[in-house]
Parts: structure tokens; sequence; C-alpha cells
């Protein structure tokens, strides 16, 4: 997740032609903070109790104003009316506690959205599917507990075995795959339940977009069409799937099933729910995120994985009322037995008690300069929410001179020079603090959200995000195949629908993935957060003493996670304001580059890294379970 705070620079790495189906446009502008249509206000109000909600309630119907979200049990309703009276009107009565502009929150800033996925923010969006003829024959050893044919190439399943997840499918019948009975809800763009992986893994799906949104994002502020005439256009059977490709991601990771083929999810047998706030341009009202919080709650949800975000400046009315809507939301969630769990964000920044930005400076695109310092963090930073940060595979070394293939390779260049400005921290070690991963006293916990090779900015020559782009029978094959099969960023499954992340496909005849089903390799605290939402599903399900009691549930995930020592990323830097590595652009702006101090293992990793065999530990010395 990265922040819809940021302002948007049109300075896209855009990827090869031959490549993509339909070449990626300019992007469009991001809509504004706090957005209203010509005609109308999209508000958020809070009342000060059930009786002033009830009289709340007549006075807006009265008024002629619509009603868009209507929840008494946590006092809130989202309502939209032509009337410019009608806030002041109600802030001056004595039934509203608070009342404010509705905001929008997105997955990626356009400006970052090719360096965290793979493909820059389209004003067309198109399909980009990428057919590779088959991918390295999977080893014909068993790994001797579950796992799909992917986990048998090497390196490319390295996120999910970095948290010992096969310590605790090797515990199946202790809940160590997961149990259906723990539902795990994906506030997200959707899940495409078409998908082999995902097709009897959704439980329900409950598209909030079709509900909740008026106007509807994509179509209003960025003029993309709508879901449901991309599902015509594309010939998909519904428009509750997932166009955008991000949330089948999250699912993938957490519950794709074991079947055979492809790979499979942490927790594969726990049950998936759709919670599809976004459309395929990966924006989301916050009025939105907090409907599908209290859904969540109320249906019985266990956990929600949620990768939006965004920043808001509390010194402002407006935007105080959306983070105090939060934070009400989110202790009636936990008070009900559902746990939010949340990418921390991808700005670099250091995030402080109750979400606020207590340092100066976030990992910016040149020119460079962004600064969010003493803004709020929503949803990750408020009280209650699991943040959590992200880990990459392994730093790689420079080398001296490079193969012309790779420096030709764009943004996939598997080779860096020692001769940049701008080298690699921590060369060798393992479970970094990822270049892009916001840190801090705020983080709870660390999982794997991956890195480019060399763990700097793409523009820095950050490096490949792995096979399939580079490696083996890739992509870019030539002198790439050094990399074999091994991934920097993460690897799962997408959408076959996707038109925001790329899809790679297999022939019929590939060993290890079924065919013209879509993969892909992408990065981020997002890919971090479902690692992390899978283990508390897997706590749940082998202690059935902790399901559905939050505090326990966090403080055991705390207190199993494995201690990392000896971070090197260091912060974004105010005063390096040289030129990119890669591109040669200016930076006056400073905070493009890393440099200076390491950050400290408190503030990069929380309590630890996610380690999903915890639980297996504990029952290894305690004959009985916690009850």
């Amino acid at each position: 997740m990265v922040k819809s705070h940021w302002l948007v620079k049109l300075a896209f790495v855009l990827m090869s032609a031959v490549l993509v189906i339909s070449p990626a446009a300019a992007a469009s502008p991001t809509p504004a903070a706090a957005p209203t249509t010509s005609s109308s206000q999209r508000l958020v109000i809070r009342a000060k109790s059930a009786a002033d909600y009830a009289a709340l309630r007549q006075e807006v119907i009265n008024s002629g104003a619509k009603i868009l979200i209507d929840q008494p049990a946590v006092n809130l309703m989202v309502v939209s009316t032509p009337d410019s009276g009608f806030k002041a009107s109600i802030a001056s009565g004595k039934h509203a506690a608070t009342i404010g502009k509705d905001h929008i929150e997105q997955l990626v800033p356009q400006a970052r959205q090719a360096e965290l996925l793979g493909k820059p923010f389209s004003t067309n969006p198109q399909r980009t599917v990428i057919p590779l003829k088959g991918g390295p024959a999977a080893p014909s050893d068993s790994l001797g507990a579950l796992g799909d044919p992917a986990f048998s190439l090497p390196g490319l399943m390295w996120n999910v075995d970095r948290i010992n997840t096969l310590g605790a499918w090797r515990h199946a019948n202790g809940g160590g795959i997961g149990n259906a009975y723990v539902k795990v809800g994906v506030a997200d763009t959707g899940l495409d339940y078409t998908h082999v992986d995902l097709e009897n893994k959704v439980v329900e799906v409950h598209d909030f977009t079709v509900t909740d949104e008026n106007p509807n994002i994509c179509s209003y502020y960025f003029g993309l069409p709508t879901d449901a005439e991309l599902a015509t256009s594309f010939g998909a059977p519904s428009s509750d799937l997932d166009f955008n490709g991000h949330g089948s991601w999250i699912g993938g990771n957490i519950a794709a099933a074991a079947n055979v083929t492809g790979t499979n999810g942490i927790a594969p047998l726990v049950g998936l729910v759709a919670l599809k706030i976004s459309q395929s341009c990966g924006s989301a009202y916050d009025s939105t995120i907090l409907d599908a919080f209290i859904y969540a709650a109320d249906h019985g949800i266990d956990i929600v994985s949620i990768s939006f975000g965004g920043y808001l400046d509390r010194s402002d009315p407006d935007q105080d009322a959306i983070y105090q809507a939060y934070v009400d939301v989110v202790a009636y969630a936990r008070s009900k037995g559902t746990l939010i769990v949340a990418s921390s964000g991808n700005e670099h920044a250091q995030i402080g008690a109750g979400g606020q930005v207590i340092g100066h400076g976030t990992l910016d695109v040149p020119p460079g300069g962004t600064d969010l310092f003493g803004l709020w963090e929503t949803p990750g930073g408020i009280p209650g929410v699991i943040d959590v940060s992200a880990t990459g595979n392994v730093v790689n070394a420079p080398s001296a001179s490079c193969p012309a293939d790779s420096l030709a390779a764009g943004t996939h260049q598997w080779c860096k020079p020692t001769s940049d400005a701008h080298q690699p921290f921590g060369v060798g070690l393992k479970n970094q603090l990822t270049y892009y991963s916001n840190y801090g006293p705020r983080i709870d916990i660390a999982a794997p959200g991956g890195a480019r090779k060399f763990n700097v900015q793409n523009d820095d020559r950050g490096g490949t995000e792995g096979w399939p782009w580079t490696g083996i029978d890739s992509v870019y094959g030539g002198t790439s195949i050094t990399d074999t099969t091994n991934a920097w960023e993460d690897f799962s499954i997408t959408s076959n629908w996707a038109t925001e992340i790329p899809c790679f496909t297999f022939s019929s005849g590939d060993p290890t993935f079924p065919a013209d089903q879509c993969y892909a390799i992408i990065q981020g605290t997002s890919m971090a957060t479902p690692h992390v939402s899978a283990a508390l599903a897997i706590i749940a399900s082998s202690i059935p003493g902790l399901w559905r009691h939050p505090d326990a549930l966090v403080q055991f995930l705390k207190s199993h996670a494995a201690p990392i020592t000896g971070n090197t990323t260091p912060p974004a830097s105010a005063t390096d304001t040289s030129p990119m590595d890669r591109t040669g652009d200016a930076c006056p702006g400073g905070y493009c580059h890393l440099g200076g101090p390491a950050i400290s293992d408190a503030e990069a990793y929380g309590a630890g890294l996610v380690d999903v065999s915890g639980p297996f530990w504990l029952k290894m010395f305690m004959p009985v379970i916690m009850k």
C-alpha cells in the first residue's frame, strides 16, 4: 500500500511494448483528498449517541439528503447532498459529534505504481498478459509436506518459506493449514473466483462499490470504465470479480487452494470473503472502507486484510472527523471479535503512536521533496489495527561490469554496476527492511513484502523483481539465467481479468502451472500484510481458545514472532540531491535516495518477523493448550 496524499508526478517507467497487449496511457491526476461532485457533497457524520443518531437521521431525511451508508451500531452515516448549507447546519446542531467531507484512498499513488506493481496506472485499462512457453520443470522429489509444485522451484516461494510455513503445514491435523470455520475478509479490489486457485475458496462476495459508491470513483475521477463495463468488454461472468488484480494476489497469498497445481496460500483451508471496496482503478472512499470493517464485524469475519490507506491532516476538522470515525469503527470491530490487519505504507516514512508521521521526508520520485511530517496514517496507524512493515529476501551484490542485455532490460535489470553512485546496503543479508516500507514505533510486526534485487529504488537501478521476468526460461532469458527461479519480490496468483497488474500465463504443457491462469510477482507492504493475516488464521485454527479473542490473538502473534536483528536499511536522505543512477533524473528536492544511519531493528520490525509455526512449538511443550 502506498498512500493517496502524495503529489502526483508524471514520471512513469514504461514497460517494454512487446510485452504489453496495449501500451499504458499517461496517468491522470490523483483525485482530491476531500472529493465533491459538481452538484453534491459526500459527508461522513458521527452522532453523539444512539439517541442522537435517531434524531440526526430524521433531520437528514427531512433535509432531502440521501443516506448512502447507515450504520447505527456505531452512530455513523454517510450522506450525499447538493445543499451547500447542509454541513454547517448539521455541525451547528446538537446531535452530531463530527461531520467531514469523505476522502479517497488508494492502493498505490500513480507515480509509484510501475515501481511497486509492475505496470503504470492506465487511463485505458487493458489486460496485460505475458505468455510463457513454460516454466522450469519442478523437481520430482516431494516437499514432504503440503505445497503445490511452485514450491519446488528453487527460490521462487522464498517468502512463504521464510516465515516457517512448512513447519505449520506438517501439523495439518492441528490447524496448520487453517480451518474452514475461520474466515478472512480481503478488503480490496475483489477476488477472482474464476481462477483455478480461488474457485473453491471464496465463500462470500460483498461488492461495496455497487452499494456505497456515489459517484463511482473510477469513472467520475479518472474517466475509466466501471467494472460492469469492463466485465461486458472482457466477457467476464460478473462485475463483482477483480479487474485490478491486487485483491486476488492478496487472497491467493492467504488461502489459494492446495490443488496439486501452481501454488497455494499459507492457510489454504480457511474461507475467503471478498469485501470489494474498490473497482479497477484501485481507489476507495474512506467511508466504504469503514463500512466494510463494520460488515466484517457484524458477519463473523475473523480477520480483515487491507492494503488501502492514506494520510490525514487532523488540524483540518473535516479530516479529523474521518480519523475519529476510524477509531470508533476499529474499536467496534475488535469488540465483536474481528481483527484488522493493515499494510503500514510504502513511503518509507517514520510512523509513531496513533499513526502520526514523526519523521521528515518520504522516499520520493524525482524531483523529490515530499514530506508528510505531522500527518496521520490510516487505517494502519489507528489504535487496534495490526500495522505491518515489509522485509526483503536477500540484498544482492553489485558487479564490476554488467552484460549489455541486463542494462538493456529497462526496469528489470538483473545487474547493478559498482560504479553507480547509490549502492545497496547490507549486501548478503536476509530480512532487511525494504527500501519502500514505512517503519517506526507504531509498527507491530514485519513480514516478507519483497524488494527489488538490490533493495534500492528502481530509478537507482534497484534491479529486477526476479523470476519470471528474469532467470531460467524467463521473459529476458540470456545472461539473466543466473537468477535461476529466484524471486526478489513476492510471487502469487493474480486475477485472470487484471488490468493494473501484469499477468504471467503458462502453456498447457507446463508441468508446474495450470494453463491460461494468471500469476504475478509484485512488492509492497500490501504483500507483507496477508502473511500476517494468514498467520492469525492459523493461530485461530490451531488454538481454538484464541479464536475470536483479538487481544489474545495479537499477544500470541507478537510473542511468537521470530526475533530478527541487524537491519542496515537507512531512511530517505534529505541531503542527497544527486541524480538517479538508472535514469539520470534530477532530484533537487531530496528524498529520492536512501542514506544516513540505519533504521533501528525495533522500528523496522516491531515484535519481529511473523512466524506461522508458533502454535505448534507451543503444542510440543504444553500438554494442555490454552483454554
